[in-house]
């Protein structure tokens, strides 16, 4: 019997001993800020794998790193000087795309060099702000913007054709679960859904009225949009349905990932960084190394990175 108790008492302090472990190596998962070496508002950050890295931003500025975001340098600059470059994509570590004021650029050389792949202009002879790029695959890849603008490439930029919607509005963000399955957000709760690969888009309904700046899905049903006064939407239906989802921040919120189905940050005005780990059910304001607006972020499995205002550059640890 003293026996038996004697290996209970054992079981139980080795239990005691682990779980403290376990609270603290969750508890050092924190974002922390690193020298991007520029004082220019940042928009756009893409990781092709957990070391090489691109950011982009105002004054056609552009920088890489290539030992995970811990230090970063000027790679020279894309388009004119008055062109902010709001987005950056690489499906390969030679090929990449960045998206300016009409313009999609391209690189097959891992940004050493760029070219002006595509030049759009809307209806009103202006050139709009294309605002987000999305490649589900390799070689097709989603662009949108203002006044509508929807292109599409099925072939690495090669040709990108422009879609019709149907929408007029500003398109903030584009997202596709896979080639056939994919949304675009916008002002005015602008919600677009296709399930045959763009040919046709159809608006999905929400009580929300006000812009919606970035989408993002973990498979073909469970999504989340965020936009204005620190909205975050949630659908476990592919967007039959969208749901508000409860937090304390009521600035705006810019960019939403999910490593998996239950844990996802959320980041916004003000240094703002939300952090779920049950899907959304609670989000948690976390301590933030920064107060400039933060606008993109991007995860790979064991990292992720943010950027901002000011040159600002977060790296989660």
């Amino acid at each position: 019997m003293r026996n038996i108790q004697h290996i209970i008492l054992i079981l139980i302090t080795v239990v005691i001993l682990i779980l403290p472990g376990c609270t603290q190596d969750r508890t050092q998962l924190e974002w922390k800020q690193v020298n991007s070496g520029t004082d220019k508002h940042l928009y756009g950050v893409n990781f092709i794998d957990g070391k090489l890295g691109w950011a982009v931003g105002s004054n056609g500025f552009v920088l890489s790193s290539k030992d995970g975001g811990n230090t970063w340098m000027e790679t020279g600059k894309i388009a004119q000087l008055s062109d902010t470059l709001t987005q950056v994509s690489f499906t390969t570590h030679k090929n990449g795309w960045v998206v300016s004021i009409g313009k999609v650029h391209y690189t097959g050389s891992g940004g050493n060099s760029w070219v002006v792949q595509h030049h759009e202009r809307s209806s009103v002879g202006k050139s709009p702000g294309i605002l987000d790029i999305h490649f589900v695959t390799k070689s097709e890849g989603w662009v949108v913007g203002g006044f509508g603008t929807v292109l599409h490439t099925q072939n690495g930029g090669g040709k990108w054709e422009k879609i019709n919607t149907s929408s007029e509005k500003h398109l903030w963000g584009v997202y596709f679960a896979d080639p056939k399955h994919g949304w675009i957000v916008g002002e005015d709760s602008e919600i677009l859904h296709t399930q045959d690969g763009g040919k046709q888009w159809i608006r999905q309904e929400t009580d929300a009225e006000q812009p919606l700046f970035a989408v993002y899905f973990v498979d073909l049903m469970k999504g989340w949009i965020v936009g204005t006064n620190g909205l975050i939407l949630n659908t476990e239906d592919g967007g039959q349905t969208w749901n508000r989802q409860k937090n304390s921040f009521k600035g705006s919120l810019r960019d939403v990932a999910f490593s998996n189905e239950t844990e996802g940050w959320v980041i916004g005005e003000e240094g703002a960084i939300l952090h779920t780990t049950d899907g959304g059910i609670t989000w948690i304001r976390i301590a933030s190394p920064t107060a400039y607006n933060l606008q993109d972020i991007h995860l790979n499995k064991k990292s992720g990175w943010i950027v901002g205002e000011k040159g600002t550059i977060l790296k989660l640890n």
